[in-house]
């Protein structure tokens, strides 16, 4: 006799619109049985050719897509480059009966979301479920994003208008100021959120690796560690970057509040910074008298330091890195030059090093994100001036920007 808590268990099945790509209809028999133990009830349909997937996808809505890897007349990367073509996101799993770790890695890399052996279709249910989460939370993502992108581009339209009317009263463009104060507000709150929800599942990942490595240390060979080893190279290098993305977006979206800031003062805290680095190149950073300007203390700490860092960075093999920081008084600013003994910069690359994410050397050679300089410029404009290079290939470099004086 079946309990009514058992009763009430059974019956609370959960549609599931899953098209099936096989050509084996006793696989995909088993496959549904599976979704069915598991509390779906699929709602399904088989295709075995491109031209049926096609149809199908534009007949129909679906949840999820199931593929085999290899069909007489088809394929499990085939069929994703279909789905992919039909701008439709929908969680794809690769199921067969036997796939190497390499070609797995093949299909993950090409955008299936997970793969799973048909001797042990017991990870199918897990497997949608966690996939059905997940394409809950990108959906609403991408929502908000376009959203959020739609109510900017409004915004923007509206403030170009409003400001070709010569005739738009003061409290109009004040109120509009505002809608964009607003607006920066909350893309700056998005940035935030964004980069946190980013940061969270890289540091899931660094710490599984990290446990994986550690429990089946003796059982690991030399290429699953090289596996892992890639994994946390990866997760550390979006996680900087992702943290250098917040720190460029926020640059320039505050109000201006200038305070006196003494640049010796800020030489002398950045050189105390930097110790390890210039112990470990040895070195050699000096300065002249330099002024006190006005501007936002923390950003120009943060310009000054990207500049000497990177300064010491592109040095020259076997010499010694010198740096040397001057200023020049010009009228109601001062112009401030970073001048180092590195390996130069060619004329035609002087403009591209200031744009977001461009390196000019492999990330082998330099570390970094390509976006230190990029915050350098931001900050500079956002002072009210300009930065700018001199150099040559194996001649240094001297970086020159303004500043406004404080007096």
């Amino acid at each position: 006799m079946v309990s009514d808590k058992s009763r009430g268990r059974s019956e609370m099945v959960t549609p599931l619109r899953v098209l099936i790509v096989e050509d084996s209809e006793d696989d995909a028999f088993l496959m549904l049985r599976e979704l069915r133990k598991g509390g779906y009830e699929p709602l399904a349909e088989r295709v075995e050719t491109a031209a049926a997937m096609e149809k199908a996808l534009a007949a129909g809505q679906w949840d999820m897509i199931i593929s085999d890897y290899v069909l007489p007349r088809f394929s499990g990367l085939a069929a994703l480059h279909i789905l992919k073509q039909s701008g439709q996101d929908l969680p794809f799993i690769v199921i067969s009966g036997n796939i190497g770790e390499d070609i797995a890695v093949g299909a993950m890399k090409a955008g299936a979301h997970d793969y799973i052996l048909k001797g042990n279709l017991t990870r199918l249910v897990p497997a949608v479920e966690r996939e059905l989460r997940e394409a809950v939370v990108r959906r609403k993502r991408r929502q908000a994003e376009e959203a959020l992108q739609r109510s900017y581009e409004e915004l923007e339209q509206r403030v170009r208008e409003r400001t070709e009317e010569l005739s738009a009263s003061k409290l109009e463009l004040e109120r509009l100021v505002g809608e964009l104060e607003r607006s920066n507000r909350e893309l700056e709150q998005f940035a935030y959120v964004a980069s946190h929800d980013l940061q969270e599942p890289l540091r899931m990942v660094s710490s599984f690796m990290q446990l994986l490595e550690r429990r089946f240390e003796h059982q690991l060979d030399d290429k699953a560690r090289q596996y892992i080893s890639y994994a946390l190279e990866g997760s550390q290098r979006m996680s900087q970057l992702i943290s250098d993305l917040l720190m460029f977006s926020r640059v320039g979206r505050g109000t201006w509040n200038p305070a006196p800031v003494n640049l010796n003062e800020l030489f002398s805290q950045i050189r105390s910074n930097c110790r390890t680095t210039l112990e470990e190149t040895g070195a050699v950073i000096t300065c002249d008298e330099l002024p006190i300007v006005q501007g936002e203390p923390s950003q120009l700490s943060q310009l000054l330091q990207n500049l000497l860092v990177n300064a010491v960075k592109f040095r020259k093999q076997d010499v010694t890195p010198e740096v040397h920081v001057s200023a020049t008084r010009q009228g109601k600013s001062w112009l401030l030059a970073v001048r180092d003994n590195g390996i130069g910069i060619a004329p035609e690359q002087h403009q591209r090093i200031f744009v977001i994410f461009q390196r000019l050397h492999s990330r082998q050679k330099y570390n970094g994100t390509g976006i230190g300089l990029a915050v350098c410029q931001r900050i500079v404009e956002f002072h009210g001036g300009r930065i700018w290079v001199e150099s040559e290939p194996g001649k240094g470099s001297t970086f020159f920007f303004n500043l406004p004086a404080w007096n």
